[in-house]
This record gives C-alpha cells, sequence and structure tokens, in this order.
C-alpha cells in the first residue's frame, strides 16, 4: 500500500510538471561577482536614455494559462564604452515605476500592481530600486539564434539580494549612441526570495494548483544611451 502512495504521488508530480504552463528559467542565477573597475577605466560614458519602457516583463501562473504583463522604468544608468565595445555599464530600476498592460479594468489594474509593489513580491517601500551593474562582456557565439552579439554577465540586485546572471544581447554602438536589446529573458524569481505564492517554499507547498504563481518572470531589454 505505501508503495502504491509512493508510485501514485509521483505520477501526480509528473503530470503536474507536464502541464506546467510557464517558461523554464534559462538563466543561471550564480553569487555576484566582483566589479574589475580596470576594465572601465578611461571608457567613455554614454548616459542611459530613460524616457522609454525600458524593461517590460511577464509573469505566469504554474498550471494554467493565466498571466500578466507589463513595464518597469529605469530611473538613471551608464553604458561604458573603450575602444569602441561596451566594457561596463549600471543602472537603476524604478521599481515604483511597475506598471501592468494586459488589465482593461482601472480598479483591478490598480490592485495588481499595488499587489506586485507590497512585501509579497518586491516590498518597494524597503527596497525602492534594482540595480543591475555589468561585470563582464564577451562576443556571443556566432551562430546563435536569437541574434545576440553579446553575452553579458551582471550583477542583479532585487529586493536587497544580489546574484550574478548571463544573457544575451544585442549591442549596437556608434559616435553617439549606444543600444542594448534582449529578449526573452528568464529569471527564478525566488532566487531573490520573491516568495508570494511559490511551491518552492514550504509556506505554500500545500496551495491549491490552480492557485500557483510560477517562479518564472520574462524580461526584455531595450536600453538606449547618448555620449555624456
Amino acid at each position: 500500500m505505501k508503495i502504491a502512495k509512493q508510485i501514485f504521488a509521483l505520477s501526480l508530480a509528473t503530470a503536474m510538471v507536464a502541464c506546467n504552463n510557464a517558461p523554464e528559467a534559462n538563466v543561471q542565477a550564480e553569487d555576484a561577482k566582483q566589479v574589475d573597475e580596470t576594465k572601465s577605466a578611461e571608457a567613455v560614458t554614454y548616459a542611459a536614455l530613460t524616457d522609454a519602457d525600458e524593461i517590460s516583463w511577464r509573469g505566469y501562473k504554474t498550471y494554467s494559462k493565466d498571466e500578466h504583463r507589463g513595464v518597469i522604468q529605469v530611473s538613471e544608468g551608464n553604458f561604458k564604452v573603450k575602444d569602441g565595445e561596451l566594457v561596463g555599464g549600471e543602472f537603476t530600476i524604478d521599481m515604483n515605476s511597475i506598471q501592468n498592460s494586459d488589465v482593461e479594468s482601472d480598479e483591478y489594474r490598480a490592485k495588481l500592481e499595488g499587489h506586485l509593489k507590497s512585501p509579497d513580491f518586491f516590498a518597494v517601500d524597503s527596497f525602492p530600486t534594482a540595480t543591475f551593474v555589468i561585470t563582464e562582456v564577451n562576443p556571443a557565439d556566432a551562430a546563435v539564434e536569437s541574434g545576440a552579439t553579446h553575452n553579458i554577465t551582471g550583477n542583479l540586485t532585487l529586493r536587497g539580494v544580489t546574484k550574478s546572471v548571463t544573457f544575451g544581447a544585442k549591442v549596437s554602438i556608434d559616435e553617439n549612441n549606444v543600444s542594448l536589446t534582449a529578449s526573452n529573458i528568464i529569471i527564478d524569481r525566488s532566487q531573490w526570495n520573491v516568495r508570494f505564492r511559490s511551491t518552492s517554499f514550504a509556506q505554500f507547498a500545500d496551495i491549491a494548483k490552480e492557485e500557483a504563481i510560477d517562479n518564472s518572470i520574462e524580461l526584455n531589454l531595450n536600453i538606449q544611451g547618448a555620449k555624456s
């Protein structure tokens, strides 16, 4: 009987994974890396332009097709360019600027945005900003399907937790401008202690599966800079 129960539990778990609506994280969160300031010595600074929707996001329910999308703004930042190559940069993200773009009801949209800013998610009263500091830039494989030209590694600080992440991005530079775009960056929010309705944490282990919110958050970047 005990073996039968174990087999049933394993089968149920397998079925739940198979029904997972959300994409798996494709960015590994690692220990923060040291910033080598010598790489940016004598580099030219390009100030980030902050008049557009620099970051778009998408969050998912785990076992249903429900999802939400929105945008968030970079409040300040810069690129460091040396000998025509991106060598560094740092950016501040205004967590109070998080907005939803798929909910039509003004009332419900306001409630959702307020919930995202609450301690259940990003706790913006305690952590009003997030930051991303570039620690390494390397050429991407020319055959990569995403069209990325570079692999960007940097320290992402979110909700007071700093982790190193690496993702592919398309970088273009001319005498006066820098452009960095990246799509389908999927991080695991639990690595930054964003817990609400995540079955990775014991407090939500018994939550009804239709209520579970997936750990995966998709980010898309469109950050432009102009020579200071």
